[in-house]
């Protein structure tokens, strides 16, 4: 998820966890215990995006590097908990430093978010179709959720509310009303949502923050959490509707992700073995074309531009498809180093030279004849290789 996405987590955790303590508790607190609370919470949450420092640097093509080590060993369980132990050193050493934090009682509570922090933000990473390996080093294989769009209004959508209004500072509110507005902004101008969605956005945003006005802080807590579960609940119910459409048998992997603000729209990947291809399509779903067609799923900016138009009653919609020869590939493998590490990173590869090289892309993050940030040139390193230091497990075995 993005990292607006991952501090508004970590920010209603911390007054989840504020509202939840007794007020006797709270009064025996030290000045700035909610602001550490805040601050342990929030860049707890985004810890493991520290990576993109060293990503680059971690292979001999930086690109590669940032494939394979962004959500690397940042984002696994092991990682996250020696995270936590360096964000408690910093609060101990901002308290030393400071003379403004005179915590003791308030340490067991401090903990409690910094060991969640990571932990959410591994757990927030593995809902899309990116994936995480957080169960490193006993577990290497890649895991995804295939559930939400890595950036996501409905979250902003539905936590801002909550938290403008619990926001103990006029900077607070004044932020969480910002980034509340640019989501609705974003989602109304940017072409990839369709307008009825746009519009139930808006209307579930006013309508939250109206109920949320007439409750306490814990009702306040309450009603947001639920509602993002309801939320997750629908576009869980569209993954399972648009999985039935496609079928799984005999695909060796499919691949789902849901348009921005949109479960009724979705991107699928569709990726079979046979003995000696990989096959590999691209299409449009619609799960819900009662209330959102298809044809209507295909006229937004996200997808191609040259789409076939769908007919009345389709609910699928092929847009692309790949042939990518195994011996090939195998032999790509073999031959350079570039390939090798590719491999362990894509769900669904294809390859094609021109004049200018040889490159390789991921099919599931090409959109809109954009280029792709999966898309590169394969240097003529060849072997042997050095070790790419990322130990996942390629999402498709290559066994001859």
């Amino acid at each position: 998820m993005d990292n607006i996405t991952h501090s508004l987590f970590g920010a209603a955790v911390s007054e989840t966890l504020w509202a939840a303590l007794p007020e006797p508790t709270k009064r025996s607190f030290a000045p700035q215990t909610r602001k550490a609370f805040f601050l342990a919470s929030v860049v707890g949450n985004n810890f493991p995006d520290l990576d993109f420092l060293y990503a680059p640097f971690m292979h001999s093509n930086p690109q590669l590097g940032n494939l394979l080590h962004h959500r690397g060993h940042t984002h696994t369980v092991p990682m996250a908990l020696l995270q936590s132990l360096l964000l408690l050193g910093i609060v101990s050493l901002l308290q030393r430093t400071l003379k403004r934090f005179h915590f003791t009682v308030e340490w067991r509570w401090i903990s409690i978010l910094a060991f969640l922090a990571p932990l959410t933000h591994i757990a927030l990473d593995f809902l899309n179709n990116y994936g995480v390996h957080p169960f490193w080093p006993f577990d290497n294989h890649w895991k995804y959720g295939d559930w939400l769009f890595v950036l996501e209004p409905w979250a902003w959508a539905t936590l801002t509310p909550c938290l403008f209004l619990l926001a103990p500072t006029k900077k607070g509110k004044a932020l969480y009303f910002l980034i509340g507005f640019l989501g609705l902004v974003l989602s109304w101008g940017l072409g990839v949502v369709p307008v009825l969605m746009c519009g139930v956005l808006t209307l579930w945003t006013l309508l939250l923050l109206g109920a949320l006005t007439f409750l306490k802080d814990k009702g306040k807590i309450f009603l947001t959490w639920s509602a993002l579960l309801a939320l997750l609940l629908v576009f869980k119910a569209g993954q399972k509707s648009t999985e039935a459409l496609v079928g799984k048998s005999p695909l060796t992997d499919t691949i789902l992700s849901p348009l921005p603000v949109n479960p009724l729209c979705w991107a699928v990947v569709t990726v079979e073995t046979t003995p000696t291809e990989l096959h590999l399509k691209r299409a449009i779903a619609a799960p819900f074309p009662k209330i959102l067609s298809l044809k209507t799923c295909t006229k937004l900016r996200f997808f191609s531009s040259e789409l076939a138009s769908a007919t009345p009653d389709s609910q699928v919609l092929w847009e692309t498809e790949h042939v990518v020869s195994l011996a090939e590939l195998r032999s790509l493998k073999e031959q350079f180093c570039d390939v090798r590490d590719f491999l362990h990173f894509s769900r669904a590869p294809y390859f094609w030279k021109d004049e200018t090289g040889l490159y390789f892309s991921d099919l599931r993050f090409e959109r809109a004849n954009r280029r792709s940030f999966a898309r590169i040139k394969i240097s003529s390193h060849s072997a042997p290789c050095p070790n790419s230091r990322a130990p996942w497990l390629p999402p498709i075995p290559l066994a001859d």
